[in-house]
């Protein structure tokens, strides 16, 4: 029987394979340390190549290896001058340079503090031989007399406020929770003029010469004490800023309009004194001598201006 020839069968890949293995990339030749090596030899990662349209050039081109063991130097150009502003430690010295003579002079003329070292033999010389290691002065320092140097450091500024506000409340209302001590003008334009105050000093002085009795002495304390008590009713509301309406008066006795105290002390909770502080219980008594004190107090406000007017006109 004839040889007959075994068939091959030969396997075929469903997809064409388009990818290939880069080369291994020679050590450079000026290395001849095992250990050196570069990025690419690391990197084994497989390239693709696509299909494009005309004509493809590839290569190969091999990164050269980085010498990081020297720094860059740079030298200076030396040509610009240094010039220092001192903008934020800028100080001034107001003084001359004769003066700042005197005080280095005083300073040299201060006396020198001695001190005295301990005996090298080490030899007893009883209490007063004792050393003293305690730096003192001679002379003590006289008292310190004329104006003080300013600091140099430390700007400072004045400003004069020449145009004060008139507290608002105490215009309106005549009272003001602050006192004395509010920053604001307690004015409400009826203070007395210079002539005022020396017709009154004028009237004292004739009541002394002519000599009053006790009596006339009692009524006028008493007119005294009932103008004190005037002044301090405000005379309007200090809740509401209006006039009193149905006014009430508290424990404290001071007064507010009827609808402001309840309404202060049932919707806000506020058990104390809209003026004082003081703790009032929720008890309001009506106010029936206010309208009386208002219209003495308006009385005596027409009578001052009256006078005032008739000062005028002389």
């Amino acid at each position: 029987m004839a040889d007959v020839a075994l068939p091959t069968f030969k396997k075929r890949t469903n997809k064409p394979s388009t990818t290939r293995k880069r080369p291994a990339t020679p050590p450079p030749e000026d290395s001849g340390s095992d250990s050196s090596y570069t990025d690419d030899e690391t990197s084994g990662s497989q390239i693709k190549r696509r299909k494009r349209e005309g004509v493809q050039i590839s290569g190969e081109s091999r990164r050269e290896p980085q010498n990081l063991s020297k720094t860059s130097a740079y030298a200076a150009d030396r040509t610009s001058t240094l010039t220092t502003n001192d903008d934020a430690t800028k100080t001034s010295n107001w003084y001359t340079e004769a003066s700042n003579a005197a005080e280095a002079a005083r300073a040299t003329a201060l006396p020198a503090r001695e001190t005295q070292e301990q005996d090298a033999g080490g030899a007893y010389k009883g209490a007063g031989g004792y050393s003293n290691f305690i730096l003192k002065d001679r002379e003590p320092g006289g008292k310190l007399a004329g104006p003080v140097k300013a600091p140099t450091n430390v700007r400072t500024i004045t400003v004069t406020d020449f145009a004060p506000d008139v507290c608002k409340d105490y215009k309106q209302t005549g009272f003001c929770g602050y006192g004395d001590g509010c920053k604001f003008l307690h004015a409400r334009e009826d203070y007395k003029q210079g002539w005022q105050l020396d017709k009154e000093w004028e009237k004292v002085g004739k009541d002394k010469k002519a000599g009053k009795s006790a009596s006339g002495v009692g009524e006028e304390a008493g007119g005294d004490a009932e103008e004190k008590m005037l002044e301090k009713i405000p005379f309007k509301c200090i809740i509401c800023k209006e006039d009193y309406k149905r006014p009430v008066v508290t424990r404290c006795g001071h007064y507010f309009c009827e609808k402001c105290a309840m309404s202060r002390y049932m919707k806000g909770k506020k058990v104390q004194c809209a003026n004082c502080g003081t703790d009032t219980g929720g008890t309001f008594n009506v106010a029936r001598k206010l309208n009386e004190l208002l219209e003495k107090k308006r009385k005596r406000e027409e009578e001052k201006v009256e006078e005032s007017g008739e000062k005028e006109d002389w």
